[in-house]
């Protein structure tokens, strides 16, 4: 195996570091609103940086994809309208479009420059989805687009890089973008959201998602999700104005994913789907002990530290 000539150092927590090799940089760009890079590894194939923080892989963005989207599409049933916020890469809509009840999916990104770099460098997560003729690809300010839109869709995918003090999603984690986002739905809709890492040392950050989530839906389900390219499980929530996890039950759910035509997953079956919503004790402990939440004046100020290292600078 090639050994790797370039690090990109992503901090994990104040303790605990990641540090990626690459063989190549396939492309590097600052954009109005963030830092893209794109780099080529021996064991993940190519990957994606915003900010010097790992979006996704080519080995496992599967993993992350499929569980990002598909247990709120099977909760659903049957989505016809779709909204994808963020999801740079593609590989959310085409997660959406394998359900042939779609008639419509609109994707809002803000950043063009990002968008363009993942369609010319990442055919293998976007594989056509934003030709496909249900996609409307639009590049505005999210919340703007959800404080305007008048029609309710099935299912929301809320994408957000993480909630970087400054960065391009700091205010898609609040109060009043998650009461924004149910105002979008219909009234059995689910939104699907990125919502920080799920492991036991910084299990606090995600429980405040979920807590901000809770202030603006009555069902709210915490979900892991475990590609290895993160170091660590990240967290997923899905939030409803009606129950989620009953319509999760895989006697329901297997046959909605055959009648429509649901082929190609890896990771996401109806029993698997079940499963990770399932909420372990640590996470529902967290989540009782978080008593505050991110709004417009209070919103998240998580940092993160990530850098350029050559090899022979590695210690």
């Amino acid at each position: 195996m090639e050994e790797a000539s370039i690090w990109l150092r992503e901090v994990i927590t104040p303790w605990d570091t990641y540090l990626h090799g690459a063989s190549e940089v396939l492309h590097w760009a600052q954009t109005d609103y963030q830092e893209i890079c794109i780099i080529r590894t021996e064991a993940f194939g190519k990957k994606l940086f915003l900010d010097g923080i790992v979006q996704s892989s080519e080995a496992d963005e599967f993993i992350y994809h499929e569980t990002l989207v598909q247990p709120a599409a099977m909760a659903v049933g049957g989505p016809k309208k779709a909204l994808v916020l963020g999801g740079g890469e593609g590989a959310v809509l085409r997660e959406v479009l394998r359900w042939r009840s779609i008639t419509q999916a609109v994707m809002v990104d803000l950043d063009d420059q990002a968008v363009a770099a993942c369609r010319q460098h990442l055919p293998e997560w976007h594989q056509g989805s934003f030709e496909d003729a249900r996609t409307s690809l639009l590049h505005a300010d999210a919340v703007q687009y959800l404080r305007d839109t008048t029609e309710p869709f099935d299912i929301i995918i809320s994408d957000m890089t993480d909630p970087v003090e400054n960065g391009p999603s700091t205010f898609c984690f609040t109060q009043q973008y998650f009461e924004t986002v149910n105002n979008a739905l219909t009234n059995e809709g689910v939104v699907a959201v990125q919502a920080g890492p799920w492991s036991p040392v910084e299990i606090a950050l995600h429980a405040k998602v979920l807590r901000t989530m809770s202030a603006a839906f009555p069902y709210v389900v915490s979900y892991p999700c475990n590609a290895a390219v993160y170091g660590r499980p990240l967290g997923f929530a899905m939030a409803s104005r009606t129950p989620i996890i009953e319509r999760l039950e895989p006697a329901q759910t297997q046959p909605l994913i055959v009648n429509n035509g649901v082929t190609g997953l890896r990771y996401i079956t109806p029993k698997v789907a079940y499963g990770i919503v399932q909420t372990p004790p640590f996470v529902a402990e967290a989540i009782t002990k978080s008593t505050s939440v991110y709004t417009e004046l209070t919103p998240p100020q998580t940092a993160h530290a990530a850098g350029w290292e050559r090899d022979e600078q590695r210690s």
